[in-house]
């Protein structure tokens, strides 16, 4: 009978090591080919889930830099459209400085018409995203134009609005420069436009105003010195040669073009202060030196402050401030005389805007004269001639513009002066 064969049993069967071998590697075999598909099924869905994450990302990168770019386009366009505001209202308020007036004439309609013409080159030449803005002269001085033309009594305050009444008063301008639809065109954006955003609208504005109230100066240590003359006049003689009352005559002629003055006229009236010459002479007691620092000035001290002008040890005695009081007045010491000694620091500043005090009341002679100082005037020294026969002697002056950085506003509506001014600045 042939022998049952049952189930192997391993334990009897000669090779038991080698099968248990084999089958427990075909065992982990298995398992590792099961582990690798699926090892490689979750790293490709993860390399998938990280594509579409990085494209994403990708996305939103580009687009803020895209925007990024465009606000940086704007922010270039507001700045460069301000300083064209900027640059035209400052040129165009210098404009306004009138030269009839300086022949006792104000007219300001070619003044505030060359003021538009100026703003408008100027603003043209500052380039807004490479493209010079276009301002409309405005010539009917509407509140909404480009350039508006007006009076403020007190550039300071932010609220105040222009004056139009008197034209010959205007000493302030407003430039309204646009890149929108109202004039220039919107600036173009490069990439905002894929929200539905294609150009955005950039404005500016600029007030500049300079100030013609000048009531005193004030100089610091360090800082540059006023350019006022240690003489003053009286009001009536300044009056008289603005209306030809006390004008000696249009005899020279300064060229503002050389800085030079030579014989002739120029439109410009003008006076002598100095009695012995002239066609009109000044009665004794109009004219004299004052003491704007130490009371005992010495003519060292008078040549210096001629030359130089005051300065902070000067104003010292002021308190550093050389003004006029609330009720429009300045108390000060003088001398009724004028020096040969300073002929050839005169001589020296010929043709030189300088500013000189005006008084209305002068007490005392001599070295004890005392001067009420009511305003403050700009003039320009044309001859000089202190010795001599009487008949030569003369300091001829005319009405000039002064420039001061030093000058300080009036602050009462007491005192009043001609042609000295503040520069010129940005209030708003």
């Amino acid at each position: 009978h042939p022998r049952r064969v049952g189930p192997l049993d391993a334990r009897q069967h000669p090779n038991s090591d080698c099968l248990l071998t084999r089958a427990s590697t075909h065992a982990r075999k298995g398992k590792s080919v099961m582990m690798g598909k699926r090892s490689g099924v979750q790293s490709t869905r993860r390399r998938g889930a990280t594509s579409v994450l990085v494209a994403i990302s990708m996305i939103t990168l580009v687009g803020m830099a895209s925007l990024t770019i465009d606000v940086a386009t704007m922010y270039r366009a507001r700045a460069e459209a301000q300083a064209a505001a900027d640059s035209a209202a400052m040129a165009a308020a210098w404009r306004l400085m009138d030269n009839d007036a300086l022949s006792g004439t104000p007219d300001m309609f070619d003044e505030i018409n060359n003021a538009r013409t100026t703003a408008a080159q100027i603003a043209a030449m500052n380039e807004i995203i490479n493209e010079g803005p276009v301002l409309q002269l405005n010539a009917g001085n509407d509140v909404s134009g480009d350039i508006v033309i007006g009076y403020l009594s007190n550039p300071n305050d932010p609220n105040e609005v222009l004056n139009f009444d008197d034209p010959n008063t205007f000493n302030t301008v407003k430039v309204m420069v646009h890149r929108d639809d109202t004039g220039n065109g919107p600036i173009e954006l490069f990439f905002a436009g894929i929200f539905g955003v294609a150009t955005a609208n950039v404005t500016a504005s600029a007030f500049a105003s300079f100030r013609n109230d000048v009531g005193g100066f004030q100089v610091y240590e360090g800082g540059p010195n006023a350019g006022l003359l240690p003489f003053t006049l009286h009001r009536d003689a300044w009056n008289g040669l603005m209306d030809g009352t006390w004008s000696t005559g249009d005899n020279f002629s300064y060229d503002p073009d050389t800085d030079t003055v030579s014989a002739g006229p120029d439109g410009i009236p003008e006076i002598n202060v100095f009695p012995g010459s002239g066609t009109m002479q000044l009665p004794s007691g109009n004219f004299g030196t004052v003491d704007f620092g130490n009371s005992n000035n010495s003519t060292a001290d008078l040549s210096r402050q001629i030359l130089e002008g005051l300065n902070s040890d000067d104003l010292s005695y002021f308190d550093g401030t050389l003004a006029l009081g609330e009720d429009g007045t300045l108390v000060v010491n003088g001398d009724t005389g004028l020096s040969a000694g300073i002929k050839d620091e005169l001589a020296a500043i010929i043709g030189m805007p300088r500013t000189i005090a005006l008084f209305e009341d002068v007490t005392g002679n001599g070295n004890n004269a005392i001067y009420t100082i009511t305003g403050f005037v700009g003039i320009r020294i044309m001859s000089v001639q202190l010795t001599g026969p009487p008949a030569d002697k003369g300091l001829i002056m005319q009405p000039a513009f002064v420039i001061d950085g030093t000058a300080i506003a009036n602050t009462n509506s007491a005192g009043t002066g001609s042609f000295v001014y503040r520069p010129v600045e940005l209030i708003r």
